[in-house]
């Protein structure tokens, strides 16, 4: 009978540690919201809109990325003293408070979860992707981030066609039929 090897107790904790590590994406709302042609263009006309469809964009990332995305957005409740988090569609929302900005958020959270965490910020503001490198965050532009959302669509386009595709050879069409969809196919076209 083989021995079991006993574990020390620092690794135990830090085999528990690591199974307990969260992948969290921090993104400076107003940045890219202005980094976006379409999110810009849109907030010209209304900001409230613009920022709705940066949180529809967010929670579709979030799924498709399997990491938990907190958008910051500054100062929006201006009154506010204290910071006004939310949850919805699956990803945290945090209105910042009176005189404080994202990136002050952003690298008050960095300071917090960075060691613990595999930590990801996006924005374009070099000071801060500096900051998260210095804290061990990682970090990604607004276009890159934006770019792996087309990306992520684009798998998922490419991999419900390919599984429409299997399915159509797995139940394959009569002759008969086949001949009657062409012929259909054939009359639209006349028209």
């Amino acid at each position: 009978m083989p021995q079991l090897q006993q574990q020390s107790p620092s690794t135990r904790f830090l085999g528990k540690m690591a199974l307990s590590k969260r992948n969290i994406l921090y993104v400076d709302g107003y940045n890219i919201i202005n980094s976006w042609k379409k999110l810009k263009d849109l907030s010209r006309q209304s900001l409230e809109e613009a920022r709705e469809l940066l949180i529809s964009e967010m929670a579709e990332y979030s799924s498709l990325s399997a990491e938990e995305v907190v958008l910051v957005f500054d100062a929006y409740r201006s009154d506010s003293v204290k910071e006004t988090i939310e949850k919805r569609l699956g990803i945290t929302i945090v209105y910042t408070k009176k005189f404080q900005t994202a990136d002050t958020y952003i690298e008050k959270e960095m300071h917090r979860l960075a060691r613990r965490h595999n930590v990801k910020v996006c924005t374009n503001d070099a000071q801060i992707q500096s900051l998260a490198y210095e804290r061990g965050a990682s970090r990604i532009t607004a276009l890159e981030l934006y770019n792996d959302l087309s990306n992520k669509r684009l798998k998922i386009k490419r991999s419900n066609r390919k599984d429409f595709n299997n399915n159509f050879d797995k139940f394959p069409l009569s002759d008969d039929l086949l001949e009657k969809i062409d012929q259909i196919r054939d009359n639209l076209l006349k028209d």
